[in-house]
């Protein structure tokens, strides 16, 4: 074993993979597509000859250690370049580096990341410092100029590899590498296209993880992460959309949480302004013939319900409709099993959040279930998600009881009405219903 054996021996060259991965679905030739698949398979062999240099040194110069770094972390991941066996290898190789240094971090950003976005900067961030800059460079129409060079796509390992760097960096080292992540998230995240958008969304989600909240006011990044994050609401006919609607509400209120303070107006309007004009206002109105987008914003719901509690109350009149809709049986609505559970679901949420208000909504919610419940019974269906849906409709009912027991007693004689009708088909719905009033 040489210590200051050279790193250069280990075959990068068919490490770099190439960008007709990119567009790797749209590659119809037969030779483009056999030259790839041999290439992964070259990889696959060079990562194997990689990890087992790495473990016959005794040291790996630091230089030398960025370049492993970057090389291997783009198979870190998934990507149309990977296989299973490859993956596998480079975690192996990158176990080597566990725990990195922020000057591992440092060089891997700087030496192999920075350079591949310097021809075209983005408009909005000063590369240098990783802050907002005061106004967009190139003016107002700076952003066209911006979009016509974007050679970083050439390079799709890219995404693995930045995202390996966030989840090994700390919220002390990740100050000193702010203007290092900062500009290529935001390229990815300020996107045009639906897909590099979803990964910048994810990485953003990963900067948040570790980003100290007076860091990201200090720089402007919070006014410019949440005027981006609010971009991907116009996304809402790509195959990516319903991931991005979860991903996006996700980091949102990850980065309401961070930047603001529990209780405070700052922290309501923003989820106000999350649930009524980018869900309510734009998703539900733009993308209402969508049933996977619309599931995916009703999937969010809870989380911006919860942090709201009583104040989600002032959404109930476009909340309520909205919800029971895919319960109800009608030739115009075919919601899946699955969007049925995910609206119940929410909507006991709702239910238990808005409880003082929902004694006015007992009736649509009280017959929204009923013929759900009727609905799933002549179905025949038996099995797991339709079994769920049931459990979650007796679920909601009780919540609805309970909500009512004070604002509106007389839902106890509702429900036994309703058992009336069918004791065999509605008993299964409403006993514990029944049980959990008589026993308050």
């Amino acid at each position: 074993m040489v210590q200051d054996a050279k790193c250069n021996a280990v075959p990068t060259t068919e490490l770099r993979i190439p960008k007709e991965f990119t567009k790797y679905e749209d590659v119809v030739e037969a030779e483009v597509i056999v030259r790839l698949e041999q290439w992964k398979e070259r990889a696959c062999e060079a990562l194997s000859a990689l990890r087992d240099q790495v473990c016959a040194r005794v040291s790996v110069p630091p230089k030398d250690q960025g370049e492993i770094v970057y090389y291997t972390a783009a198979f870190d991941g998934d990507g149309p370049w990977i296989l299973g066996s490859s993956r596998k290898t480079a975690q192996e190789v990158l176990s080597s580096f566990e725990k990195p240094g922020v000057e591992l971090l440092e060089c891997v950003l700087r030496v192999h990341v920075k350079p591949i976005f310097l021809s075209n900067p983005h408009p909005q961030i000063n590369v240098d410092t990783g802050r907002k800059l005061p106004r967009t460079a190139g003016g107002p129409l700076g952003h066209l100029d911006y979009f016509e060079e974007q050679g970083w796509k050439s390079h799709p390992g890219l995404y693995n590899v930045l995202s390996w760097c966030l989840r090994n960096v700390d919220d002390r080292a990740v100050e000193r590498l702010w203007h290092l992540f900062v500009p290529p998230i935001m390229t990815y995240l300020d996107d045009y296209q639906a897909p590099y958008k979803l990964q910048g969304v994810r990485l953003v989600s990963q900067l948040l993880q570790c980003a100290p909240s007076e860091l990201l006011r200090r720089t402007g990044m919070d006014v410019l992460l949440s005027a981006s994050l609010k971009t991907c609401f116009n996304f809402l006919h790509e195959r990516e959309t319903p991931d991005l609607i979860r991903a996006s509400v996700s980091s949102h209120i990850q980065l309401i949480n961070a930047t603001t303070i529990v209780g405070s107006a700052s922290r309501f309007d923003q989820l106000c302004s999350l649930l009524g004009e980018s869900i309510i206002g734009n998703i539900w109105i733009y993308a209402s013939r969508e049933p996977e987008a619309l599931q995916a914003s009703v999937d969010c719901i809870p989380a911006i319900v919860e942090s709201l509690g009583i104040g989600a109350t002032r959404y109930l009149k476009a909340l309520i409709p909205q919800l029971v809709f895919p319960l109800i049986p009608a030739p115009e609505n075919g919601s899946s099993v699955s969007y049925k559970l995910s609206s119940i679901r929410t909507l006991h949420s709702v239910i238990q959040n808005c409880e003082p208000r929902i004694y006015k909504w007992r009736g649509t919610i009280l017959e929204a279930i009923v013929k759900c419940w009727v609905d799933v019974g002549d179905s025949g269906l038996n099995d797991t998600e339709t079994l769920a849906l049931k459990d979650e409709l007796r679920a909601a009912c009780i919540a609805l009881t309970h909500a009512c027991r004070d604002t509106a007693p007389q839902i106890t004689v509702e429900l036994q009405s309703i058992q009336s009708l069918d004791k065999c088909l509605f008993t299964p719905l409403l006993v514990d219903s029944l049980g959990c009033e008589h026993a308050h």
